[in-house]
């Protein structure tokens, strides 16, 4: 029998490959259709979205926490390189900087929810 946490990782790798497909999508495609939330600015939107995908993948693959981290860095430094062929697009150091923040702030949110997991697997 799966523990629940078992069941949490196993969502966690569908949303955390699905913030990816988003975050590709918003990259890659032209700005006029690219999704945006009117109300947050775009670093922050880069931000949460890194957040997101860096949290729920490293979530999904602790034993793999590391790579998992530098993959999605490289994604983010690959994307704003890829950004510069798009006619409406542009990559930039700042929206770098910021997306790594983001998958990084991630990570460490999930660090830190593995270690609280496993604190109460030994308190029970």
């Amino acid at each position: 029998m799966l523990h629940p946490v078992d069941h949490l990782r196993r969502a966690a790798i569908i949303l955390g490959w699905a913030a990816v497909a988003l975050i590709l999508f918003s990259t890659l495609s032209p700005i006029d259709i690219r999704p945006h939330l009117a109300e947050w600015s775009p670093d922050t939107e880069r931000f949460l979205a890194y957040a997101l995908a860096g949290s729920l993948l490293c979530f999904a693959y602790p034993r793999q926490r590391w790579f998992v981290l530098a993959a999605i860095v490289a994604v983010a430094l690959g994307l704003e390189w890829a950004q510069t062929w798009e006619a409406t697009r542009h990559g930039r150091p700042h929206d770098a900087v910021v997306k790594l923040l983001g998958a990084t702030v991630g990570a460490s949110i999930a660090f830190l929810l593995d270690q609280m997991i496993a604190r109460l697997r030994r308190a029970s």
